[in-house]
C-alpha cells in the first residue's frame, strides 16, 4: 500500500511540474504562435534588400534605453507612395486609416532586475547584428539570442567590459 502511495505522490508531481510548466511557458512567448505578428514585416525586405539602416526604424537605440518600434506614421512615410498594396500592406493602411497603432508582439524583453541600454552598446561600437544576428536575412523576426545573463557575460568578457554585477543589475 504504502508504495502505491509513493508511485502516486511521484505521479501528483510530476503532472502539476508539467502543468505549471504548460502555465509558465504560455505566460512567456515561448510558443511559436506568440511571436506571430500582426502584419508579417521583413526584415529581408526593409534591411536586406531596401538597405534600410536599423536606426531608421528603431530610433529610440541612440537616445533610450529602448529601441522602440517605428509608429504607423514612420511606416507610413515610405508606404504612402507605393502604387501597389500587398495584403500586408493594406493591414498597414487600415491601422493608419484607423487611426490605431500597430500592436506589435515584444519579441525582446529582458527581467525587470536588468539594466540595458542600446545607446550604451551603440556608442560602444557594437552593431545591432552583434545581438539580434543578420536581420537582414530574415524575412520573419525570430528571437536572435535568449539574452540570457550567461549571453550577456561571455560577450562581456569577450570584449573585455566590466563584470561587476552593477553593470546590469542597479
Amino acid at each position: 500500500m504504502r508504495k502505491w502511495v509513493g508511485v502516486l505522490l511521484a505521479l501528483l508531481v510530476i503532472g502539476v511540474a508539467i502543468i505549471w510548466g504548460a502555465l509558465y511557458a504560455q505566460s512567456t512567448a515561448d510558443f511559436m504562435g506568440h511571436d506571430r505578428q500582426p502584419i508579417a514585416f521583413s526584415h529581408q525586405r526593409h534591411a536586406g534588400e531596401l538597405q534600410i539602416d536599423c536606426l531608421f526604424c528603431h530610433r529610440g537605440a541612440r537616445i533610450s534605453p529602448v529601441a522602440s518600434v517605428p509608429s504607423v506614421y514612420l511606416c507610413m512615410t515610405c508606404h504612402r507612395s507605393l502604387k501597389e498594396q500587398t495584403p500586408e500592406t493594406e493591414k498597414l493602411l487600415a491601422y493608419w486609416n484607423d487611426k490605431e497603432p500597430i500592436p506589435w508582439v515584444r519579441l525582446q524583453r529582458l527581467p525587470d532586475f536588468v539594466q540595458f541600454t542600446h545607446e550604451m552598446h551603440l556608442d560602444a561600437g557594437f552593431q545591432c547584428a552583434d545581438c539580434h544576428g543578420e536581420v537582414e536575412r530574415m524575412s520573419q523576426t525570430p528571437r536572435a539570442a535568449t539574452f540570457e545573463m550567461g549571453w550577456c557575460i561571455d560577450c562581456h568578457e569577450r570584449n573585455g567590459a566590466s563584470l561587476d554585477c552593477f553593470t546590469c543589475h542597479y
